[in-house]
């Protein structure tokens, strides 16, 4: 007898080889795609996940995320997404990400991450919050830079 497939369940996390990742913001889900491999900016460095990764939540920090072997791309392909803090949750070969900010690799510009950083680091910060939130921002802009000069 032979096999079908149920075309409501091609996203399913089970469905082929790999892992799904799923980037979502507060205002819709960017991407959501079935690959390889997946290596994340955790706040306190990098972490891969791959099929069959014991779940686990985890806080992101500012960073690029790096989907190897996307569904339908060449399997050593990678595509690139800055996201800048949040949330990871990881189980049944699901990467779910959530963050407040997403931006395609395809969109990294070195010239105008390396304007806002300096953009930053020109306003005066006074007291302990704003002294720690320039800090956040200027870390997630210099994340920036980097991954937009890895890009060029």
């Amino acid at each position: 007898m032979a096999e079908t497939k149920n075309p409501t369940n091609a996203n399913s996390p089970t469905t082929g080889k790999g892992v799904r990742c799923v980037i979502t913001t507060p205002e819709a889900t960017v991407l959501d795609t079935q690959a390889q491999f997946v290596s994340l900016p955790l706040f306190d460095g990098q972490r891969g996940i791959g099929r069959g990764h014991a779940p686990f939540i985890g806080r992101l920090g500012a960073g690029e995320v790096r989907i190897t072997g996307e569904r339908g791309g060449a399997a050593d392909a990678v595509r690139r997404s800055f996201v800048e803090g949040g949330f990871v949750e990881v189980g049944q070969d699901t990467v779910t990400i959530i963050t407040q900010r997403s931006v395609p690799g395809e969109k990294f510009d070195a010239t105008s991450a390396r304007a806002d950083l300096e953009k930053i680091r020109s306003v005066p910060a006074r007291g302990d919050d704003a002294i720690e939130s320039r800090m956040r921002s200027e870390e997630a802009a210099r994340s920036l830079v980097r991954a937009a000069e890895r890009r060029n």
